[in-house]
C-alpha cells in the first residue's frame, strides 16, 4: 500500500500563545529505560504507527530479544496492513501456526505478501528468536529486493545490500546470526522511511519522504486526531493508530499519511543541538503551563539564560524551548523593541521577519498567531529564544513586555545581542567597540546606548566571585569586546577598575562581565616614534629688538632650535604624528591621552612612560594570564600587545614567548600592557 508524505515550510498558524496539548490528552509516553536520543526517536515514531509499544510498567526494554512472531506483527503494521488482517485470521499456512495462535493473522499475511517463509520442515517456529539476518531479509523483500537478485550466500548477501541502501544505519547490528533486540528493530523500521528501494514491482514499505518540513503541534487523544502545521496553515488529521499524546509534540519533521488520508506517524528531524523548534511563552510568574507537553514528560531540568533554575524563577513573557539531548527546558528572557520592517512570505503567516535595520530573524510556530495581528510599519516587542529566534510578539504600545535587550560590541564593532546564554550578531557599530550597550530599533534603524556600572568589585576567577557575588556557571566574559573563558584570566584576580560592566541574574549570580583595558576611554598605550628637526632662527641682542632698519647679522646672532613630533604606534593603528613638547626617547613604551584641538590638530592631554620589568624569565609566567616578578604578581590581559624589537613588528603572545631571548614587560596601573622581546 503506497504511503504519501505531506510537507510544508517552517511557519505555522496557531491559536493562543502557548503550545500545549489539549485538555483531553493523557500523560506523554516517554520510556524510562530509553536514554539514547536516536533510539527514543525511533521508538516514538513507530509507537505512533502501531509497530512498537512499551510495557505496563513504563519501560520499553530495548535489550529484550524479539521472536519471529513478534517481528512479523511489527512488519505488518509498518506496511500499514492492519486493516487487512481479517482475511488472514482463519488461514493455515504453517502447521505450527494455527488460527488460534495470537499472531496467526500477522504471520499468514506476511507469508502471502512474500516477505517471510518457513523452515525446511515446513514450520514457521513463531516462538524462536528472530535473528538480525532474518529480520533484515524480511524488510529488504518488502523494499522490493528479490532473492534471485541478491547473489552470494544468505544472509550475508542481504546484509551487505542493507548496509549499502541505508537500512542498517545506526542500528549497531554487527552479526547476521545474533538475536534482534527491540531497540535494533526500532532503528531498522525507522530506516525504512528513507532506505533505497529495490527493483521489484511490489513495494510494501514505500515511503516517499519529502525535503520540506512541518511541525507536529497537537494531539487530541479523545478525538484521535493529530494536528500538523506549516506554510501558514494548520490541518488536523485522524490518526491511523490513535494515541493519547506523544513526546514529539513541537518537533519539526515530516508527516506520513496513508491512502485514506490518515496520519500514520511523524518523523522528527532533530537539530545538532537537539533543541526543539517548539516554544512555550510563560503566561504568568512561576507558571509551568505547557512545559510538560514541550518536554514530553513531567521530569526535566530547567536552565534560564544558561544557568540552572526552578519554576519559581520563570517570569511572564519568558520563552521556553526543549533540548532533548539533555532533557532540559531552555529559558530565555530576552525581549527587544523593534520596528517591524518586513516579513516573508506574508504578514498573515510570516516564516521570517525583518527588523533591527535589516536583520532577518526566523519565526517559530508560536509566534505566527501574535505576529499576524501586527502588520509591518509598527513598533513591536519580540520575545526571543536562547538562539535568537522569534517565539512571540507584542504591540510595543500596549503590553507589559518591555524591551530589555543588551549587546556586547566586539573590537571589530560587531554588535552581539545577548540571547539567554548565547550571542546573535545583529549589526556593526565601531564607535562602541569593547562596550556593552542596550539595544532597540525604530523606523530610522538600530539604536544603541552605552551601559556601564551594574555590580562592581574585584573579579576573583579562582574563587568564582566578583565583589563577593558568586559567578554563574555559564558566566559570559568579555575582554575588550572579545569573548574569553574565565580560565584565560589571571587566577590572582582582576582589579575592579577593569570591570566596565557586570550583570546579575534572577538568582543574584553574576552572569555577564565586560572588562576594559584598565585605562580611561581616551587613553592608548603603544610605542613612541620620535621625529626631530633642527632649524636656525635669528635672535636680536637685548635692546636691539626694534632695530629693523639694520641688517641681520648686526646686534644679534643665529641660534639653532629643535622641534619634535611623536607618533604612537600600536599593534593595530598608528596615531599621529603630533607636535609635542614632551621629551622622550624614540621607542619608549608610553600610555597617552589624545584629543583634537579647536584648530583641528591632534594634541596630547596626558603622556607617561610605562614602568619596565626587565629580563623577565619564562619561569615567571603563570600560564598566559599573569607574571610573578619582584615578589609581586602582575595581570596579563588576553589582548596584551607584543613587540619584536629585532624585526620591528608586532606579534602574538604565543609567538613572543616562543621567540626566546630577553623579554621586557611594560606595566601601567599594575597591569602588563606591552611585552617586548629581542634576541
Amino acid at each position: 500500500m503506497k504511503k504519501r508524505i505531506l510537507t510544508w515550510l517552517l511557519a505555522i498558524s496557531m491559536l493562543g500563545s502557548l503550545l500545549t496539548v489539549p485538555a483531553g490528552a493523557a500523560a506523554v509516553t516517554k520510556f524510562s529505560d530509553v536514554s539514547d536520543s536516536y533510539t527514543a526517536t525511533a521508538v516514538e515514531s513507530l509507537r505512533l504507527m502501531g509497530v512498537l509499544d512499551g510495557y505496563g510498567d513504563g519501560t520499553f526494554r530495548p535489550d529484550t530479544v524479539l521472536n519471529r512472531a513478534q517481528f512479523c506483527k511489527m512488519a505488518v503494521y509498518a506496511m500499514d496492513g492492519s486493516g487487512e488482517l481479517g482475511r488472514y485470521s482463519t488461514v493455515t499456512i504453517f502447521p505450527d501456526v494455527k488460527p488460534s495462535h495470537w499472531a496467526s493473522a500477522y504471520i499468514n499475511m506476511a507469508a502471502r505478501k512474500g516477505i517471510i517463509s518457513g523452515f525446511a520442515d515446513g514450520k514457521f517456529k513463531p516462538g524462536q528468536t528472530v535473528t538480525a539476518g532474518q529480520a533484515v531479509t524480511i524488510l529488504m523483500r518488502g523494499l522490493g529486493y528479490k532473492d534471485e537478485d541478491m547473489g552470494g550466500v544468505w544472509p550475508q548477501s542481504y546484509m551487505a545490500e542493507a548496509q549499502t541502501n541505508g537500512l542498517l544505519k545506526s542500528t549497531g547490528i554487527t552479526s547476521a546470526y545474533a538475536g534482534l533486540t527491540r531497540a535494533q528493530a526500532a532503528k531498522l523500521f525507522l530506516n525504512l522511511f528513507e532506505a533505497k528501494h529495490g527493483k521489484g514491482e511490489t513495494l510494501l514499505f514505500n515511503y516517499n519522504v519529502g525535503k520540506d518540513e512541518v511541525y507536529l503541534t497537537a494531539v487530541d487523544g479523545g478525538k484521535g486526531t493529530m494536528t500538523i502545521s506549516g506554510n501558514g496553515t494548520s490541518k488536523t488529521y485522524t490518526m491511523a493508530h490513535p494515541v493519547t499524546s506523544t513526546s514529539l509534540i513541537g518537533s519539526k519533521g515530516k508527516a506520513v499519511l496513508n491512502s485514506a488520508d490518515e496520519i500514520l506517524t511523524f518523523l522528527p528531524i532533530t537539530g545538532s543541538n537537539g533543541v526543539s523548534n517548539a516554544a512555550v511563552i510563560i503566561g504568568a510568574n512561576g507558571s509551568v503551563a505547557g512545559l510538560d507537553s514541550l518536554a514530553g514528560s513531567t521530569s526535566y531540568n530547567i536552565y534560564k539564560n544558561g544557568s540552572p533554575a526552578t519554576a519559581a524563577d520563570l517570569k511572564r513573557y519568558d520563552v521556553a524551548t526543549y533540548a532533548s539531548a539533555t532533557n532540559s527546558i531552555i529559558v530565555s528572557d530576552t525581549r527587544v523593541s523593534v520596528y517591524y520592517e518586513d516579513c516573508k512570505p506574508s504578514p498573515s503567516s510570516p516564516a521570517t521577519i525583518t527588523v533591527l535595520g535589516g536583520k532577518e530573524l526566523n519565526v517559530l510556530p508560536t509566534a505566527v498567531d501574535s505576529l499576524s495581528k501586527l502588520k509591518p510599519g509598527k513598533q513591536i516587542v519580540l520575545l526571543l529564544t536562547a538562539d535568537g529566534q522569534v517565539a512571540g510578539a507584542e504591540d510595543a504600545n500596549n503590553t507589559g513586555a518591555r524591551g530589555n535587550a543588551m549587546a556586547v560590541v566586539s573590537e571589530k564593532g560587531d554588535v552581539q545581542l545577548v540571547c539567554g546564554g548565547a550571542l546573535l550578531n545583529i549589526g556593526t557599530a565601531s564607535e562602541y567597540a569593547g562596550q556593552v550597550v542596550s539595544v532597540y530599533a525604530d523606523k530610522s534603524g538600530l539604536k544603541l546606548n552605552k551601559i556601564s556600572g551594574g555590580v562592581g568589585g574585584d573579579l576573583l576567577p579562582k574563587e568564582g566571585t566578583l565583589g563577593g557575588r558568586k559567578l554563574a556557571d555559564n558566566v559570559m566574559l568579555f575582554d575588550g569586546g572579545r569573548q574569553i573563558a574565565l580560565s584565560e584570566l589571571s587566577q590572582t584576580g582582576v582589579n575592579s577598575g577593569r570591570v566596565s560592566y557586570a550583570r546579575t541574574n534572577w538568582a543574584g549570580q553574576v552572569d555577564l562581565i565586560v572588562l576594559n583595558n584598565g585605562l580611561a576611554e581616551d587613553v592608548i598605550y603603544g610605542r613612541a616614534v620620535v621625529n626631530s628637526s633642527t632649524s636656525k632662527v635669528w635672535v636680536w641682542d637685548p635692546g636691539h629688538e626694534n632695530d629693523k632698519e639694520q641688517q641681520e647679522g648686526v646686534n644679534g646672532s643665529y641660534k639653532e632650535t629643535t622641534s619634535q613630533t611623536i607618533s604612537i604606534e600600536t599593534a593595530n593603528k598608528t596615531y599621529g604624528p603630533i607636535n609635542s613638547g614632551n621629551h622622550i626617547s624614540n621607542g619608549t613604551f608610553v600610555a597617552v591621552s589624545i584629543k583634537t584641538s579647536s584648530q583641528g590638530n591632534l594634541m596630547f592631554t596626558s603622556f607617561a612612560a610605562m614602568s619596565k620589568l626587565s629580563n623577565v624569565s619564562s619561569s615567571a609566567w603563570i600560564g598566559k594570564t599573569a607574571v610573578n616578578f619582584g615578589s609581586r604578581t602582575y595581570e596579563v590581559p588576553s589582548n596584551v600587545q607584543c613587540y619584536n624589537d629585532d624585526t620591528g613588528k608586532w606579534m602574538t603572545l604565543d609567538d613572543a614567548k616562543a621567540y626566546g631571548g630577553t623579554m621586557n614587560l611594560y606595566v601601567y596601573d599594575g597591569v602588563v600592557r606591552i611585552v617586548e622581546v629581542k634576541a
